[in-house]
C-alpha cells in the first residue's frame, strides 16, 4: 500500500525570529532535526468536487473553487512567513486522484450541497486512516449542517462527531486562541450580520473526528468562513481583523496536521 508523502512525519522547524529556535518532531530517536527539515514538503490542496445534481465539473466550476485561487495562494504566503516549511503551491485535487496520497493537508468548502461518490467515500476514509487531514469550512446553518454530516458518516460510520474543545493543542499549537473564534462571511458582513441562513440561531462551531490514537483527521468549521478571511484580506471592505484570526488559525491547523 502506498503510504502518505513523508511530509506528514516531519519535523517542524519555526522561524528563530518568531519562536526562537524551537524545533517540533514527530518522528522517534535517531532522526536529525535538520535532516527532517531537508526532507520537509507541505502542500495545501483543495478538493475539487462534483455538485449536488451532477452539474460542473472541472477547475473554474463549481462550488469547489468559491475562493479560488486567491485564498489558497495567500494562505501559503502566510504559512512561508510564518513557518520555515519548504511549502510547495496550492494544488486542486480530486479524491480519486492517485496524487492525492502525497498532499498531507487537504481544504474543502461549500460542502452543505455535495454527495461523495462511492470511489470518493473509500479514497478519503483510506486518506484520513493513513494521515491525512481534511479542513472542511464555508457552510452555514442547519440544512446545510445536515448534508454534511450525512456524507461524512458515510466515510465514518462508526466514529462520533464531537465539539473541540478550548484545551485542544488545535488553538495553542502556535497561536494561542482563548475560545473559537468567529470569521465571518462577506455576504454576512452584507447583510448587516455575523451569520448566514439560521447559523445565528446556532453560533460558529468547531467539531472534529479522531482516529483511534485521539488524531484528529477532520476539522470543521461550521457557520464560519476563513476562505473569505483569506481571500478579502487586501479588501478594504471586509474588517482586517477577521482576516488576521482566518490567518492564525490557518497557520495553528497546518502545524497541528503536520506534527500529529
Amino acid at each position: 500500500m502506498r503510504r502518505l508523502h513523508p511530509a506528514k512525519r516531519i519535523g517542524l522547524v519555526l522561524l528563530p525570529c518568531l519562536l526562537g529556535a524551537a524545533l517540533w518532531t514527530t518522528r522517534g530517536a535517531g532522526d536529525s532535526g535538520h535532516d527532517l527539515f531537508l526532507r520537509s514538503d507541505f502542500t495545501f490542496g483543495r478538493v475539487v468536487y462534483q455538485n449536488f445534481g451532477g452539474f460542473y465539473r472541472g477547475f473554474g466550476f463549481g462550488r469547489w473553487s468559491v475562493d479560488f485561487p486567491s485564498a489558497d495562494a495567500n494562505v501559503i504566503r502566510a504559512l512561508r512567513a510564518t513557518t520555515s516549511l519548504k511549502i510547495n503551491e496550492p494544488q486542486a485535487v480530486e479524491l480519486t486522484d492517485p496524487d492525492l496520497f502525497d498532499i498531507p493537508f487537504l481544504y474543502i468548502l461549500e460542502v452543505g450541497s455535495l454527495q461523495f461518490s462511492p470511489e470518493e467515500v473509500d479514497a478519503l476514509r483510506e486518506y484520513l486512516l493513513r494521515g491525512g487531514f481534511l479542513l472542511v469550512d464555508d457552510f452555514h446553518g442547519s440544512r446545510q449542517w445536515a448534508v454534511w454530516e450525512s456524507q461524512i458518516k458515510r466515510v465514518f460510520p462508526e466514529r462520533d462527531i464531537e465539539e473541540v474543545p478550548g484545551d485542544h493543542p488545535v488553538f495553542h499549537c502556535y497561536y494561542d486562541f482563548n475560545e473559537y473564534p468567529l470569521v465571518p462571511g462577506i455576504a454576512a458582513l452584507w447583510n448587516a450580520g455575523n451569520y448566514e441562513r439560521d447559523g445565528a440561531l446556532y453560533g460558529h462551531r468547531l467539531r472534529g473526528i479522531s482516529d483511534d490514537g485521539g488524531r484528529l483527521m477532520v476539522l470543521m468549521n461550521w457557520n464560519t468562513d476563513l476562505g473569505d478571511g483569506w481571500e478579502h484580506a487586501a479588501d478594504p471592505g471586509y474588517p482586517r481583523a477577521y482576516s488576521v484570526i482566518a490567518y492564525r488559525l490557518a497557520v495553528n491547523y497546518a502545524i497541528y496536521a503536520m506534527t500529529h
